[in-house]
């Protein structure tokens, strides 16, 4: 297991870790300061996922690209395996929620949003990399939560703003997976884009 430690102190994931948990207990103790309802609302929740998605961005890669893409390791199998670690943790850190009076609920919106907003920054990872991969979920949930976006019949609007769309509803659903497999399958096989050794080499 030493292999696995080494695997998580270099890709940042302690740091990633508290910042997620930050972050979702801080939305989580607003909710229940300022709010009476006892159902965290679809626009909190989404912006503290993608913000919790974000922090776990930054370990999709490693500082040695070279290392990353070297054919001795199964990169493609580690990549997934990490893809989904961090999705259950992230949802981890959501339902310990449900054991008090503010809750990140459904669970079926939880885990729809996660997974999409995972696959999102997984390809930008893949196309970008993993310094500017939280842009796309960023944005996109910028829009969702606007205050014109809401529950809506319209297909498009329904894409738009799958984030704040209601558990159940196909197009949002479809969306997050298409999303979410995209992603775990451009990251899990190609990785991020190789950078110029000048920016990966330590400074002198």
């Amino acid at each position: 297991m030493r292999w696995f430690r080494l695997h998580l102190r270099s890709r940042r994931v302690p740091l990633a870790l508290g910042s997620a948990t930050a972050l979702i207990t801080l939305a989580w103790v607003l909710s229940l300061v300022y709010t009476d309802s006892t159902t965290i609302n679809a626009r909190t929740a989404s912006l503290t996922i993608m913000l919790a998605v974000v922090a776990f961005g930054a370990t999709l890669s490693g500082a040695d690209d070279a290392l990353d893409h070297t054919a001795s390791v199964n990169w493609p199998l580690r990549r997934a395996v990490h893809l989904f670690l961090a999705g259950a943790a992230i949802t981890a850190l959501l339902s310990l929620s449900t054991l008090t009076d503010a809750r990140y609920e459904p669970l079926a919106l939880v885990l729809r949003n996660t997974a999409g907003l995972l696959g999102l920054t997984a390809l930008g990872t893949a196309l970008v990399g993993a310094a500017l991969s939280w842009i796309a979920p960023l944005i996109w949930t910028l829009i969702a939560v606007l205050p014109v976006m809401g529950p809506s019949r319209d297909v498009r609007t329904q894409v738009a703003s799958w984030l704040i769309q209601p558990a159940g509803t196909t197009a949002a659903t479809v969306c997050a997976t298409v999303l979410a497999v995209t992603g775990l399958l451009a990251y899990a096989l190609r990785g991020g884009p190789l950078r110029p050794v000048s920016e990966t080499a330590p400074d002198r």
